[in-house]
This record gives structure tokens, C-alpha cells and sequence, in this order.
């Protein structure tokens, strides 16, 4: 799937304004322009808030570790939002071609160890889109070109 100019361009965009690179700049233009496409851009931007809740999640967990104050709800509230993250990315991943649809499924959404820190990964890199967001980041109107990649 070759991603619109805009969305190359938003990529670049919020690249520059976290000052490092996406771990997986095509999937996240794909499941956007997906969203985008298909009118669904509430559920990429409701993922997205998601993710930024689930990275700050793990921070914490991490630094006050198992023992810690809190630490028995907060990982039950970061299972239960990465499983609703999770079914948000998926039905995205539907809108796809085949191939690239297959190709982020067996990257993200397989039952192994390393599709979990592939989809953690990823999760920093929606974090980076919502943070973008905040500070005051517009995506570009759908234009001529979006309706005819439909």
C-alpha cells in the first residue's frame, strides 16, 4: 500500500516534533489512513488516547514495581485498555489490502511475546500522534486526493 503525500508528510511531522523516529511509521499511516478512509478517524484517535494511557501505564509500573502502591489496579486497568487498544487496531487493520492486512496482523496481533512488544512499540508511536495532537497538531482535510485512494 503506497501511503498518501499528506500522510508521508504527517509522519515526517510528528517525527519531528517528538525528535525521534517511528518504530512503525507504515502502520501507523496505514491504520490512519484506514481510519481516514473509512470515516472511522474517532476510533484511531480514541486508540491513540489508549496508548498514551498504556506507555505512562507501564512508566509507572514499572518505576514503583510490583510491590508498589497502586500497582495491582493500574495493571488491570492497562490490561483491560490494552485489549480494547488491541480490538480498536484490529478493526482497523480490516480496512487494508490483504497482504498488508496479513503482514500487520502476524506483526501485531499474534499470540507470541514478540507481537506484544511489536504492538507496545507501536503504541509509543500512536503516543507520539496524540501528543503531536495536543499540541495543537491538525490532520490535513481529506481533500480530492483521499477520495480517490478510496
Amino acid at each position: 500500500m503506497t501511503l498518501l503525500k499528506e500522510t508521508l508528510e504527517l509522519l515526517r511531522e510528528l517525527e519531528g516534533s517528538a525528535d525521534k523516529k517511528l518504530r512503525y511509521p507504515e502502520a501507523v499511516g496505514s491504520l490512519l489512513e484506514s481510519a481516514r478512509l473509512s470515516g472511522r478517524m474517532g476510533d484511531f484517535q480514541e486508540a491513540a488516547f489508549l496508548a498514551k494511557f498504556i506507555t505512562k501505564s507501564f512508566g509507572v509500573m514499572r518505576r514503583i514495581g510490583v510491590d508498589g502502591e497502586g500497582y495491582d489496579k493500574l495493571h488491570a486497568e492497562s490490561e483491560s485498555n490494552l485489549a480494547k487498544v488491541t480490538s480498536l487496531l484490529r478493526s482497523l487493520n480490516e480496512n487494508l489490502p490483504v497482504d498488508l492486512k496479513q503482514k500487520q496482523g502476524a506483526l501485531f496481533f499474534s499470540l507470541t511475546h514478540e507481537s506484544l512488544e511489536r504492538m507496545l512499540a507501536l503504541l509509543e508511536d500512536l503516543t507520539i500522534f496524540k501528543n503531536w495532537s495536543l499540541d495543537g497538531g491538525r490532520l490535513p482535510e481529506g481533500g480530492a486526493e483521499a477520495k480517490k485512494a478510496k
